[in-house]
């Protein structure tokens, strides 16, 4: 059992309705790092794929990989999505147009193989976007937001 698996319910109908004014910027932050697309966006580490309709909304097609089949259960309405570890993604090699990964890298702890994965997984030239919340980010220092092409 993956550990967001017994949170999951309580992510989708008690956290995520109270912070859907986009308060950490992540819309914001896929706008300007990521833009606009027209093919395929692996989100690594989706969750309840509550970013599949801003990934939309720029063009992309997103599909998700996330280790908890709890939180899956929800995406599977947002996006067409896929149970699987982040370290050994369930992709072809150069596969994807482009990958984001939204606030995830403190749940996985071998973030560095998480990047080398979403590396091989992108087509030659596309772009990968990480968010990262960090704790003191919280209380006002920045935030971690990178574009990488490949």
């Amino acid at each position: 059992m993956a550990g967001y698996d017994e949170i999951a319910d309580w992510y989708e109908q008690e956290f995520l309705p109270r912070s859907s004014d986009d308060a950490y910027g992540v819309d914001r932050s896929l706008r300007e790092l990521l833009g606009p697309g027209d093919g395929t966006c692996l989100e690594v580490g989706c969750g309840t794929g509550v970013h599949a309709a801003s990934l939309r909304t720029l063009g992309w097609t997103p599909v998700g990989v996330d280790v908890s089949a709890g939180m899956l259960r929800h995406a599977r309405g947002r996006l067409a999505c896929v149970r699987g570890d982040a370290e050994r993604l369930p992709v072809r090699d150069a596969s994807v147009d482009a990958a984001v990964a939204v606030m995830v890298h403190s749940d996985m702890p071998g973030y560095p193989d998480v990047l080398r994965e979403t590396a091989r997984a992108l087509r030659p030239g596309a772009c990968s976007s990480t968010w990262a919340c960090t704790p003191a980010s919280a209380v006002g220092s920045p935030t971690v937001r990178t574009r990488t092409p490949w």
